[in-house]
């Protein structure tokens, strides 16, 4: 745990080419971490936390796999829940001894300085401590370090409990979007996000209040109501255009392309899971040719890849089962029998989205589904509007999404044999929801164990077990938690074991977070 405070900030400063204007800011001496700017330290945080949610470990084995989007090609350990507990480790140390120490050096920086507009600078930088803070604790179901995570005098910090890092998260962003002020300066390069832009960033922070307190909402109604009101009130507004969407942006070529890509470019580790593929296919999606490859001969990411048509005249798409032992039919990466990613998703500049335009729409589609508060539309239109969202994203045309709204239209009850239910729209709006967030593995599995959607037109379950069973005693279907790194044991003993006993005793991927109680 010494990680937390002892660990150089230089040695988390990548020497990075320039990749826009802000990259260029990151050009430094990672020597000499002293000579580091606010906007450098905040460009650093932004890639670091990007590159962790969205990387070929944490984002593909992780939330892609257990999203089901993905399958494994031929190291099946991690579909079928085998952690690797080096790259545990690693992504716990990244957001903690990397991201927040970046974030919080850049404020230190800024309140010391306080140049003008640098209330601003320092509330950007809360804002991703606290979107930080909160993807960490869904991660490992609850209690993490947080209220003393960041002291420098503490090489042991508590364990807070889930629900009070949400509260303290929620009530961090009520106070950043209260002091961020347009009418003054704010970052002018370093923020590869929103380029300083203050607006956007209230927005944002708008957003991701609604998200969390969502996502709290089973868990204790009263607090998430409050919250999602004072989100529905606030002069903030909501990311409201796809252009809007909070994402890291990267470049072409290595280090600045996108961390799927580069491991694509040795590796074929991945192809687009049966469950996904099945489920676009059934209301004839027209996103999967966006979202996966077609059957082909050849170079599956080269010019020279030909689709294999079926008799028709049709590309075909071909999901690989999920949760394959290997060496027990796993496809190899063979482009012939199976679709692997398309560029959506693993292209070089394909951006890692933080929080998108189309899942705000849903979010406002469950408020309106729930009662919760005044949406700005119907539960029906929202609905839509994040469809189409998605759709215009993928690069398909209004007509596309006409047609396909025919499929998978808002009906709040089963069949028309049965009454409307809040169930059926909650199926409704999960599964729609899961689609537009392709590519958003983790952010997807937490969605999908919160919501625990099936098709809303059949009631049948969409994803289904590993094929060939969990490797995991504890878990059956889907772990509902990374579990803590093996380290916290002894560098930070007695408040992992606290930390332990509060979520049952055992330091378990089968332990649901604090939030699911369905």
């Amino acid at each position: 745990m010494k990680l937390y405070n002892k660990l150089l900030l230089g040695a988390a400063l990548f020497s990075m080419v320039s990749c826009t204007e802000d990259f260029e800011e990151m050009n430094i001496n990672p020597n000499q971490p002293a000579n580091a700017t606010s906007a450098q330290l905040l460009a650093t945080a932004q890639y670091n936390y990007a590159t962790n949610i969205g990387d070929a470990w944490n984002n593909a084995r992780m939330g892609m796999y257990y999203a089901q989007y993905w399958s494994s090609t031929q190291y099946t350990d991690e579909s079928r829940y085998q952690i690797r507990e080096g790259v545990n480790q690693t992504m716990w140390n990244t957001f903690y001894a990397s991201v927040l120490r970046e974030l919080t050096t850049a404020q230190e920086i800024e309140a010391e300085n306080q140049l003008n507009g640098f209330e601003n600078r320092i509330a950007i930088a809360e804002i991703m401590k606290a979107m930080t803070f909160q993807t960490l604790s869904d991660i490992y179901g609850g209690p993490v370090p947080y209220s003393e995570a960041l002291s420098t005098e503490n090489v042991t910090p508590k364990y807070d409990n889930g629900k009070d890092i949400y509260i303290g998260v929620l009530n961090t962003l009520d106070e950043q979007i209260a002091i961020l002020d347009e009418a003054s300066p704010s970052f002018q390069s370093g923020d590869v996000m929103y380029s300083g832009n203050v607006a956007l960033w209230k927005k944002f922070a708008n957003s991701l209040r609604l998200r969390i307190a969502l996502r709290m909402y089973d868990a204790d109604q009263a607090t998430a109501t409050e919250h999602i009101n004072k989100a529905l009130n606030s002069s903030a507004g909501f990311i409201s255009s796809n252009a809007e969407s909070a994402k890291f942006a990267w470049i072409s070529g290595a280090p600045n392309n996108n961390p799927l890509a580069e491991a694509y470019k040795t590796r074929i580790d991945f192809s687009v899971a049966e469950p996904f593929v099945d489920y676009l296919q059934k209301y004839d999606d027209p996103r999967i040719a966006v979202f996966a490859r077609p059957l082909g001969t050849g170079n599956p990411l080269g010019s020279s890849f030909s689709p294999i048509l079926d008799a028709n005249g049709n590309p075909q798409y071909v999901g690989e089962p999920y949760g394959l032992n290997a060496g027990n039919g796993n496809s190899n990466g063979d482009a012939k029998i199976v679709s692997l990613p398309g560029d959506y998703v693993i292209g070089e500049t394909a951006p890692t989205y933080i929080l998108a335009y189309p899942e705000v729409e849903f979010m406002l589609a469950e408020v309106a589904a729930r009662g919760i508060g005044a949406t700005p539309l119907t539960a029906k239109q929202h609905y839509e509007n994040g469809i189409k969202a998605s759709f215009e994203e993928t690069g398909l045309s209004t007509a596309e999404y006409e047609e396909y709204l025919k499929e998978v239209p808002y009906s709040e009850s089963r069949n028309s044999s049965t009454a409307p239910d809040l169930e059926t729209a909650l199926d409704l709006i999960g599964s729609q929801k899961w689609i537009a967030m392709y590519g958003q593995g983790i952010q997807s599995w937490f969605e999908r164990l919160r919501l625990d959607f099936d098709d809303p037109y059949t009631g049948e379950e969409i994803f289904v077990a590993p094929a060939d069973g969990s490797v995991d005693p504890d878990v059956d279907m889907v772990p509902f938690r990374m579990s803590y790194p093996v380290t916290e044991a002894s560098l930070n003993g007695t408040s992992y074991a606290d930390a332990v006993q509060r979520i049952g005793g055992k330091n378990s991927l089968g332990v649901k977070p604090w939030w699911d109680v369905k």
